[in-house]
Formats: C-alpha cells, structure tokens, sequence
C-alpha cells in the first residue's frame, strides 16, 4: 500500500446497526462492545486464537466495526493524529472543492500506513442491529474503528485533542483463548472475480458463515473485498445499497443508508478465513463489498430465504 495514494486516490474520487444474531456456544473468547453515540464501549483487551467480536449497535445510525493490527512501534494516537486527522481534513477539502489543499494534505501520510493489516470485524451494522465476526487474532495492538460518515464526517474522527472518535484500541494478549475455529452453515467465497457460495446455502433463522479469501487485492490502495449484507424489501433502492458502502465518493458511507445492513465481516489477507453471524427473516438480501464499483466487479449477489 503506498500512503500518499491512499489520500490522493480519496481527494480524486471524492471529485470524479433491533436483530440479534445466534449467540453461539462458539464464542468462548468473546470481546462484547456496544456503540454508544459516537464510541465503542466495553473492554480493550482479549485474549488470542480464535476471537469472536460481538458489537451491539444503539448509536442511533449505521456502524461497522473494521478491526485491524497496528505495526511494531506504532501507537494508537499516531493513527489518530497522522492518519484519521489528514483524512478527515483532505475530505472535507475535497467536498470544499479544494483539491489542490486535499492533494497537500495527502502528501503527509505516514510510510508505516501501508504496514496497517485488515484483520475483519463485523460489517455494515443498522442501527438496532448487533453484529459478531470471528477472526483468528495473533497477539499484538489493534484497533477496532468505524469510518462511516454523517454530514461528511468520519465516525472514527473526533477533533478533541487527545479525543478518540469510533476508535477502539484493543490489545491481544499472548495468552491463547482456548476457542475452536467455528462451523458454518454457508461457505461463502471471495476471489478477484467475485463473490461464490462454495459450500451450503442460507436459511431461515441462524446462520454461521464462513469467509474464505481465496483471493484479495486493494482499490485505490486502501480496501479489498469483503462481505456486507442488507435486506431487499420493496422499496429498497438496491443500486443504491450495492454501492453505498464505497468509502471514497463524497457520499460514500453516508448515513442514512439506503437500506438495512445487517452484519458481514470486513477484509482480511489473501488466504485468510473469518466467520460472521446472521439471523434472517425470509425474504431477498444482498451482498455488497466496500469497493468501487462492487456489483460491476462481481461483488454484488442478490439471495433468498424461503420459510421453512
């Protein structure tokens, strides 16, 4: 990943979370937040192995909850202040129609931006909605963090000095959780080409799913794919949905969505595998991932639940 793209492929595109998911027994090391108006809630600290992370959404509004490990040596008030600050100061240029002060505030990332890892956590989240996503979690720093926007800020920004916004540093400790990888009811794929129910099918009810990551790739050097789903009721706009979670245009992520997001799992590594829960009502749902042009790129399937 190369810093300096990142906020320049931003400024560029800018101009051109009540359901509850199966509480499963699975969930033995278990980090459970809830989002309370702008900030994360609950525990910083959990052990390693297979972590499920459970995030209760009452903000009021859309939420996600991207986890990701930070580089040795890297803090979480650098992201906040080298990396969260400049993004949220080259958006709201680039929505000025300043793009020559979006472009300068670009140039001043950090180089150690492109060591961040994506390691999931729950997606798209309406609000009322808790979501939970079970990733394998080495020990190290992270952080748990939602970007999306409201009246073009970021969640995640807060402009205290000192301040986090939607930014949760989490440590896992070396200390192994003793929790088995999960079973799954659905085996969701995803390659370059898109998105393959390789294995099961949805239902009614609970769902366990497991993400493969077969393959992985960044667009605009910042987000790759990963999974968000939403529900298609009759007046749902679903162009609008499929492409809402597109971070860079200047409507990108900004609430209200255009339909009810349910849950998912962010991106992870190329070869990794996550699990997320759903509960779903019979009717129609999409997948959408955070990336431009998601349906285009095979990133948008459309399933239905029939009552048993």
């Amino acid at each position: 990943m190369k810093p300096i793209a990142i906020l320049t492929a931003l400024a560029l595109s800018l101009t051109a979370c009540a359901t509850e998911p199966p509480q499963a027994d699975q969930s033995a090391n278990l980090l459970e937040l809830e989002v309370q108006g702008l900030s994360f809630v609950g525990p910083d600290t959990i052990k390693s192995g297979w972590t499920t992370i459970r995030v209760k959404n009452t903000g009021g509004m859309t939420h996600h909850a991207l986890v990701y490990r930070l580089p040795d040596g890297v803090t979480a008030e650098m992201v906040d202040e080298q990396v969260v600050e400049p993004i949220q100061k080259s958006l709201t240029a680039a929505i000025a129609g300043d793009n020559d002060k979006a472009g300068e505030i670009a140039a001043t990332m950090p180089a150690w931006v492109g060591d961040l890892i994506w390691m999931g956590g729950p997606g798209m989240m309406s609000d009322g909605v808790t979501g939970e996503a079970t990733m394998y979690l080495e020990p190290g720093n992270y952080i748990v963090e939602c970007y999306v926007k409201t009246n073009g800020i970021q969640h995640n920004y807060n402009p205290e000095p000192g301040e986090f916004g939607m930014m949760l540093p989490l440590t896992v400790v070396a200390e192994d959780g003793g929790m088995a990888e999960p079973t799954a009811n659905v085996t969701l794929t995803l390659t370059n080409s898109g998105y393959e129910i390789t294995d099961g099918a949805f239902q009614a009810g609970g769902n366990d799913v497991r993400v493969r990551f077969k393959e992985q790739r960044l667009y605009n050097n910042f987000v790759g794919h990963d999974a968000h789903v939403f529900r298609i009721d009759d007046d749902t706009d679903v162009d609008a949905a499929a492409s809402w979670p597109n971070f860079f245009p200047i409507d990108g992520q900004q609430t209200p969505a255009p339909a009810r997001f349910i849950g998912g799992i962010h991106d992870m590594p190329e070869g990794a595998t996550g699990y997320f829960n759903l509960d779903l009502e019979p009717g129609d749902y999409g997948i959408t991932a955070e990336i431009p042009d998601a349906a285009k790129s095979g990133f948008f399937k459309r399933f239905s639940v029939d009552s048993d």
